[in-house]
């Protein structure tokens, strides 16, 4: 069956199972190179490019189907599949192999509360797309660290956590994932922390601000450097741009991402310093315009003003090596 042909018969092989419950209205096809108007359509699009290219684009990379599935009792929700995946697992093992890739999709896409999430985590299935990484300082946490999955990178520790809710009214709701979940998950390690790396990215991604005073209530799509066809801006030696994501909560985690330190050094024109200013963001310095004793200076003084250490996430000042592609700690 050619791949035109099967998108067609795809569309008529989901409206027909009556165990999914999809309608007309409530399948949408996406091709490749779409662009949205509405809100929630480039909100789509933006996600889906992010998790399946890492790019973000208002451009659609690829052709996708959308699923609205409505749970009795339950808030709808969206299951996204990519139609040229979906036609190579149809090539290999036929229909039923598609059926049981949409079921397990729509099933891990559901709604569910915390205590149900919770009672699944040891399936790694169920909470992959569940996974994200947050920093926080290893120095004051290494003890509540000791039974947890993290990377260390000088005094931060990179972890991994579940996210269990995140809404205006309830705020951030997360747990961290303990290592005793990693034998029961029988996963590859580097695979769980780039599914962990993926989402976070899809769930919030980087932003760069050159102002302070871009950083209040700022567009979207502004400061998106790693979108695709973005400009670079020359950064202005008496400024440190901030780096962070579009929630900013946690927002340092965006230097973390895949490519960003790279896409930095091209925007810095070389090595930078690095300054983790907060949980939430994070200042960079091209190295020839600033000596990294006056940074480490403005650190400590940012420090002293957290009124709760959890903000605190270093209190070293890092650099990024270009020729070596390398972040590390400075020695001062």
């Amino acid at each position: 069956m050619e791949y035109l042909t099967f998108v067609e018969e795809l569309k008529k092989h989901i409206l027909k199972n009556e165990k999914w419950n999809i309608s007309e209205e409530n399948y949408k096809f996406y091709p490749d190179g779409y662009n949205a108007e509405s809100d929630i359509e480039k909100e789509f699009i933006r996600n889906t490019n992010v998790k399946y290219n890492r790019v973000e684009s208002d451009t659609l990379i690829g052709d996708f189907i959308n699923l609205t599935v409505t749970l009795e009792g339950r808030t709808d929700t969206y299951c996204r599949f990519s139609a040229k995946e979906l036609y190579n697992e149809y090539q290999e093992y036929g229909w039923k192999r598609v059926d049981f890739i949409v079921s397990e999709n729509i099933k891990l896409a559901s709604f569910y509360s915390s205590d149900e999430i919770m009672k699944n985590i040891t399936d790694y299935e169920f909470i992959r797309n569940r996974l994200i990484v947050r920093p926080i300082n290893f120095t004051d946490n290494k003890y509540e660290l000791k039974d947890c999955v993290y990377k260390k990178i000088g005094d931060i520790a990179l972890v991994l956590y579940v996210l269990l809710y995140d809404d205006e009214k309830m705020g951030l709701g997360t747990v961290k994932a303990q290592k005793a979940f990693i034998d029961k998950w029988e996963k590859d390690y580097g695979e769980i922390w780039e599914d962990a790396l993926r989402n976070t990215n899809v769930w919030a991604p980087p932003r760069m601000y050159l102002r302070a005073e871009d950083l209040i209530d700022p567009p979207y799509t502004q400061g998106a450097f790693m979108a695709f066809g973005y400009k670079l801006e020359k950064i202005n030696p008496l400024f440190a741009p901030t780096i962070t994501t579009v929630k900013k909560k946690n927002g340092a985690i965006a230097m973390f991402y895949p490519g960003v330190l790279e896409k930095l050094a091209e925007i810095c024109g070389g090595s930078y310093y690095v300054s983790f200013t907060s949980i939430h963001d994070v200042r960079i310095h091209p190295v020839s315009t600033v000596q990294p004793r006056r940074i480490l200076r403005s650190l400590k003084d940012v420090n002293k003003m957290f009124n709760q250490a959890s903000d605190i996430l270093s209190r070293q000042i890092f650099v990024y090596d270009n020729e070596k592609k390398e972040l590390k700690p400075i020695e001062m």
